[in-house]
Formats: structure tokens, C-alpha cells, sequence
């Protein structure tokens, strides 16, 4: 067993109800700040007592949310990172890049409504920023210098996810990865 508590399949699929209310009710009215607790609990089937045992206020819920996306994210990078120091060969080979863009995919309403949040905006820099600083490291092993700083490659590079998300990803991962990758060559 891990070190972790296992946390019961209950209260998951409760706080994915308030997650999945609370992005649809911003979907509909962008305005965060006029929403209430009360809103969110009759979206999701349950009631506020309910969402006050999980969360302290809405900020709480975004808050969380924030964190257990992101965390997800730095664990599929991180695993990605591991696998090529041991130079363990998959079936189809991904990048760093790749990974990423596939998460914001299969969360792209999600990642839309979190993009709102400044916190949010920089710790997806700053991942980017990681993933930047890598293709560096790439290309100076391979002999080829870039003379654009990554925070210039990470930004133009969050404003085109930005653009993608915003636009309902009307492009595959893959596909804009690759058009990522070759902006920046």
C-alpha cells in the first residue's frame, strides 16, 4: 500500500461534480466574481453543506483545482524526464512538448477557465520555461546555438496554448507541437 491514504471514490466523483459546475457556470458567464456557492452546488446535484465540507470558498476550489491539474502535469513530465535518463525505449517516442499539449487537450475546458487565473498562468510558464530550457540543452548538445532567449520562446509559446484553447483546439497536439517546434528551430 502506498504511503498516501486512498481517498474514497465518493468524495472524488463529489469534488468533480463541484469542479465540473463550477467550469461550466464560468463557461456561461465569464464573471468569476459574481458567482456563489449556492450556483455552483445547484449545477452540481448537491448542496452547500456538501461543498462546505470540501472546500472553504470558491477561491478554495479553484485553488485545488489548480493544484491537482498541475500536479498531474509535473508527474507526467517528471516520469517523462526519468525515462530518458534511463534511456528506457517506448513504442512511440514523445516529447516533453507532446505530453504537455496532450494534457491541456484532454482538459481543454478545464485549462480554459484556469488560464483566467493569474497563479495559474505563471506556474504554466514556468513549466514551459522548463521545457524551453530542455530544447536548449538539445540543441547545444547537437551543436546548434539559438540566439533567442527561452523566456521568449516560452511566452510566444504560451500565447499560441492560450490562442489554441481559446479557439477550441481546432489543431491536434501533435500537429501544433510540431508547428511549436518549428517556430523555434
Amino acid at each position: 500500500m502506498s504511503n498516501k491514504e486512498k481517498v474514497d471514490p465518493r468524495i472524488k466523483r463529489t469534488k468533480r461534480m463541484f469542479v465540473e459546475a463550477l467550469i461550466s457556470l464560468i463557461q456561461e458567464n465569464s464573471d468569476k466574481s459574481k458567482l456563489t456557492v449556492q450556483e455552483i452546488a445547484n449545477r452540481a446535484e448537491l448542496n452547500r453543506a456538501t461543498f462546505y465540507l470540501h472546500y472553504q470558498d470558491i477561491d478554495d476550489l479553484m485553488e485545488q483545482m489548480i493544484k491537482e491539474n498541475l500536479d498531474e502535469l509535473n508527474k507526467t513530465m517528471k516520469t517523462l524526464s526519468e525515462e530518458n535518463q534511463l534511456k528506457i525505449e517506448s513504442p512511440r517516442p514523445q516529447n516533453r512538448l507532446d505530453l504537455f499539449l496532450d494534457h491541456f487537450y484532454r482538459k481543454a475546458g478545464l485549462y480554459k477557465v484556469m488560464l483566467e487565473n493569474k497563479d495559474f498562468r505563471n506556474r504554466v510558464f514556468n513549466l514551459l520555461l522548463e521545457i524551453t530550457e530542455f530544447w536548449d540543452e538539445h540543441r547545444k548538445e547537437n551543436g546548434r546555438l539559438h540566439k533567442v532567449p527561452n523566456q521568449i520562446i516560452a511566452s510566444s509559446t504560451f500565447g499560441i496554448i492560450s490562442w489554441w484553447l481559446e479557439e477550441g483546439t481546432p489543431f491536434s497536439p501533435s500537429y501544433l507541437a510540431n508547428q511549436i517546434r518549428q517556430i523555434h528551430k
